[in-house]
């Protein structure tokens, strides 16, 4: 597929619901940001009213459903129910999600496995075309999230991942939220129509910030969000940029791991080549392990500011995931 790579965030929210910003200051954080293109996503309300570019930058329209059931965003077209919404179980959320569909909307399930706000109906049959595995500030709950969605594609499920900072404000001095995550398309163009063809086809890669480490993933030239056939003598390649001391990339045909490196220094650029054996998928991460006194203020963070309602504190995990990709789909 030809097309670039652009970097963006799914996930913003403004003074349009319960955001620190106007629209106007967001757009020009993202801008100061360099970022390519940006979703904005109110609770329940639509602060965009049509999706559009204007210079360098995409503005696509969106809205986050936001009911005690859990949080979906709607991307590129607006929700055709008006809010309160009535959403009580899996089924009145099923039929919502596919009327958005119907109306030209792509549909993602927000940080399911969130301590805070979390799904509280099944969420396996629900008609998404993609999932925030990571939302916010890296965090455990967020390894469920990756938990759960590789079980999907173990089961043969193509569901696109994607991250969102979930940005509503500077929350930590000196450190800036927004697109942390940023989701990281290769598209045919900075259009809102090619972004959001991308983001449903998987053509994502989820990294830490615009300016760290980033993954090229490649199965006999066919990208994230691709499928090829299987054969005997069929190779894959990877390249990871900006590999701090500790990280390790790993990458899985399924559940084998084909290949893993861990950083012993800084590396600017570590390429890899690997067999692939199995029919299913491909999909690479670089991860972090916690030493066990960065694990304790770590797991102390989480319970200060990530699960403040929580009667128990979710279970720090001992390691993170910096950066991932979608699957290359291997057929038999």
């Amino acid at each position: 597929m030809s097309g670039k790579w652009y970097w963006g965030d799914t996930h913003l929210h403004t003074t349009g619901s319960d955001g620190a910003l106007r629209l106007y200051e967001l757009i020009a954080k993202a801008k100061k940001n360099s970022l390519d293109w940006i979703i904005v996503t109110d609770h329940n309300f639509n602060s965009i009213e049509k999706s559009y570019s204007s210079e360098g930058l995409t503005v696509i329209q969106g809205q986050e459903i936001t009911v005690e059931a859990g949080h979906v965003n709607i991307w590129g077209a607006k929700v055709p129910a008006e809010p309160p919404y009535d959403i009580p179980d899996e089924k009145a959320y099923a039929d919502i999600m596919e009327k958005c569909r119907n109306a030209g909307a792509t549909v993602c399930l927000n940080h399911p496995f969130c301590s805070q706000c979390g799904f509280r109906i099944p969420i396996d049959n629900l008609p998404a075309d993609c999932v925030e595995v990571w939302n916010t500030i890296q965090h455990s709950d967020n390894v469920r999230n990756l938990n759960w969605w590789v079980n999907q594609l173990k089961q043969g499920r193509h569901i696109a991942a994607v991250g969102g900072s979930d940005f509503h404000r500077d929350q930590v001095k000196r450190v800036d939220m927004m697109a942390m995550p940023t989701t990281v398309t290769h598209a045919e163009s900075n259009t809102p129509e090619a972004i959001l063809k991308a983001l449903r086809e998987g053509r994502s890669v989820i990294t830490c910030k615009p300016e760290t480490s980033m993954i090229y993933l490649s199965v006999d030239g066919a990208l994230p969000g691709d499928t090829v056939p299987l054969s005997a003598s069929l190779k894959g390649s990877c390249k990871a940029t900006k590999l701090l001391p500790g990280f390790e990339l790993k990458i899985f045909n399924n559940d084998s791991m084909v290949y893993s490196h861990k950083a012993k220094f800084f590396e600017k650029v570590h390429t890899a080549e690997f067999s692939i054996t199995q029919p299913g998928f491909v999909r690479a991460e670089i991860d972090v392990k916690l030493a066990s006194p960065v694990k304790k203020i770590f797991g102390a963070a989480e319970s200060k500011y990530l699960a403040p309602r929580c009667e128990t504190p979710p279970e720090t995990a001992d390691e993170l995931f910096w950066a991932f990709t979608n699957p290359v789909w291997i057929e038999e």
